[in-house]
């Protein structure tokens, strides 16, 4: 079972048995709102009929997650053999936004005239960072966030946790099912969450000397600088009328990171 996205999951089961699934499909939407999980359990539903995560590899399916022109190749020589077990070979490419130029070419030439059992997934959080060619020639779908109690629903049945826990970590995810599994497994997030708190109560030195010192730790865990700016939006919004000029700050200092290639920590000692 995924979390939400319910309508998505009725049309796409709906196109597959009509037998009118695109070839080639975008899914996007901001990090960690479910897009890789669905395209997980579409794969899945062509192959076993199931449309949830599978619980192991699937033979028809290829999940690229970092793609250089290698990669591209692979692709090409997967998707070109006919599937045995599914109504299609697929590829899921993750994180298709941030694929070179070379690579994103290669994949346009793939687009351009893919096999008729072929099945291509590009992730993307945004699509303006992909070719316009490759984005006109696949279908877009777009995901956005699930509600608070889907999501609160989704972690009381699976992770058996209270429902008054499950209401809180579903609180505190902003709509984004990944990050409340991630909060609710990963103890690194639950100590980011008390960095974003104690961020927020420093001044002066001691705010650079954090600044300086995460900065430093981010260089290894790029995922980790969206998760602590969510923390901190969210612990500003609990009193969002006092913190509004903090509020826009930090969105747009988040924005100018995640858009441009500027200084992360001249952003982060300017909030």
């Amino acid at each position: 079972m995924i979390c939400g996205h319910k309508d998505l999951s009725d049309k796409f089961i709906g196109l597959v048995k009509k037998g009118v699934l695109g070839h080639g499909y975008v899914f996007f939407g901001e990090p960690q709102v479910g897009k890789f999980s669905f395209a997980l359990a579409l794969v899945n539903f062509l192959e076993t009929g199931n449309f949830d995560i599978p619980a192991k590899m699937l033979s028809e399916t290829l999940v690229i997650k970092q793609t250089g022109i290698d990669s591209v190749r692979e692709i090409k020589n997967f998707l070109w053999q006919k599937p045995q077990n599914s109504l299609k070979r697929a590829v899921i490419i993750d994180a298709a936004d941030s694929l070179t130029a070379e690579a994103q070419n290669a994949i346009l030439k793939i687009t351009e005239e893919p096999p008729e059992h072929s099945l291509i997934i590009l992730i993307a959080a945004n699509t303006d960072n992909l070719l316009p060619p490759i984005v006109s020639r696949l279908h877009k779908i777009y995901f956005g966030r699930v509600s608070r109690k889907e999501i609160g629903d989704f972690l009381a049945s699976h992770l058996k946790i209270s429902a008054a826990k499950a209401e809180e970590i579903a609180a505190e995810s902003y709509g984004r099912p990944g990050m409340a599994l991630d909060a609710a497994n990963k103890k690194e997030l639950k100590a980011l969450k008390l960095d974003a708190e104690k961020f927020l109560k420093l001044s002066g030195f001691a705010r650079s000397q954090f600044i300086k010192n995460f900065i430093e730790e981010q260089k290894e865990k790029p995922e980790i600088l969206d998760a602590f700016f969510t923390f901190l939006l969210i612990r500003l919004r609990k009193d969002a009328v006092a913190n509004h000029k903090q509020i826009k700050a930090l969105l747009s200092r988040f924005f100018l990171i995640k858009s441009y290639n500027v200084n992360k920590r001249l952003q982060m000692e300017a909030l």
